[in-house]
């Protein structure tokens, strides 16, 4: 017998859960039974888990447009729409409580993000939500009554439907790409995709030896002499370039460009002139050598670089080598790598504020499918969140 659904959402990750959430949320939501989740993986959230180091890294209490890269117009409507929806409080109804870090990043009490997939789910199964895992839809077509939903040779139905998809980051979670299809079937456009939020290659001349080398350091990121942001934070050398905290939050402003490089400030808590004090006292001690003058300073491989780098033995052309180290990006690790999806579905083809299609009524996509992302520190979460209650919210004004 054939089973119609209210709403079928396709993809089980942050946006597709919250979308059931608050589809069967309140007096005005549905039974659980009229909402089916499509998950490809062989259980839903496996992403969201991983999100923050597997801490939970859910929003940024420093949230602003400013943050996010695509349409600007789309992002302004997006962020005006977010500070509607007290997102705390939300999770809070779910049995999820968070607490934020001096940097703003806001995780949930246990630190572990298993635990918000873990509510979540128990929510859902409480409200009889139904998910079916293993299951990679291949085609979702119109028909006068609603859609058509294909698993194969299974066929599903309902009145809407949620592209919850994700992007092409983060191959291992399912995410490979291949979802856009069935955006694309109903005449959407999508922009070009990068890897973003993931580690940068670089000429490794400069920094032969250094792999596993972790320092605090401040780096900017430039496109030609323009300086697009900059970042303070741990820096991991590798075999094919840098990786790291900083790094991860400033390949967002580099994906996409071309002629980008890197300044990277090291002993970013001393100024120039204390530094170049430290290294003119160092040189006045008669038997320390060369290759040992930033021995205890900094990393003794990394010091021998930076000195070996100076125009001059000078303390001032040293100083301004630990300030000034310049490294040119080729480029990026593919999205194997990724936390995230730089390009997307075009926004322009979404009615803001519900994330309708416009070209398809009563078609929905949200979250990492769509032109939007965000900088390091929980900013895609908070999208994904929002835009998947939004357009549940919309659906449930239908009813």
């Amino acid at each position: 017998m054939q089973k119609n659904y209210n709403t079928i959402i396709v993809g089980g990750g942050a946006s597709g859960l919250l979308s059931a959430v608050e589809l069967v949320k309140g007096s005005d939501g549905f039974l659980g039974e009229e909402i089916l989740i499509l998950e490809r993986n062989d259980r839903v959230g496996k992403k969201l888990i991983a999100t923050g180091n597997g801490q939970g890294n859910l929003m940024n209490e420093k949230f602003s447009e400013k943050y996010y890269y695509g349409d600007k117009a789309f992002i302004e409507q997006f962020c005006a729409l977010a500070k509607k929806i007290d997102l705390k409080k939300y999770l809070s109804e779910l049995g999820i409580f968070v607490c934020a870090g001096k940097d703003g990043k806001v995780y949930p009490l246990s630190k572990q993000a298993s635990s918000v997939l873990d509510s979540i789910r128990a929510y859902l199964s409480h409200k009889n939500c139904t998910i079916l895992t293993g299951k990679r839809v291949s085609k979702v077509a119109k028909n006068t009554a609603g859609f058509e939903v294909s698993v194969g040779s299974d066929k599903y139905y309902a009145k809407n439907v949620i592209l919850a998809t994700g992007g092409s980051a983060g191959k291992q979670f399912g995410t490979d790409g291949s979802a856009y299809d069935l955006a694309l079937s109903f005449g959407h456009k999508k922009t070009e995709l990068y890897p973003s939020l993931v580690q940068l290659k670089t000429p490794t001349d400069k920094i032969k030896g250094l792999k596993g080398i972790k320092e605090t350091a401040r780096v900017t990121a430039f496109e030609k002499a323009k300086p697009l942001m900059s970042v303070e934070g741990d820096l991991l050398f590798t075999d094919f370039g840098v990786s790291g905290s900083t790094i991860f939050s400033l390949s967002a402003s580099i994906a996409g460009k071309k002629d980008t490089y890197l300044i990277i400030e090291f002993l970013p808590n001393l100024t120039f002139t204390q530094t170049e004090n430290i290294i003119a006292k160092r040189q006045q001690i008669s038997y320390v050598e060369k290759g040992d003058l930033l021995c205890g300073v900094l990393n003794k491989k990394l010091g021998q670089m930076l000195v070996k780098n100076a125009k001059s033995n000078s303390a001032t052309d040293i100083a301004y080598a630990i300030k000034n180290f310049k490294l040119n990006v080729n480029g990026s690790l593919d999205f194997s790598y990724a936390q995230v999806t730089r390009g997307g579905i075009k926004t322009a083809q979404i009615e803001p504020n519900t994330y309708q299609s416009k070209l398809a009524e009563n078609l929905y996509i949200v979250g990492e499918a769509l032109n939007v992302d965000g900088d390091c520190g929980g900013y895609n979460l908070t999208f994904a969140f929002i835009s998947g209650i939004a357009c549940a919210k919309h659906i449930k004004s239908k009813k």
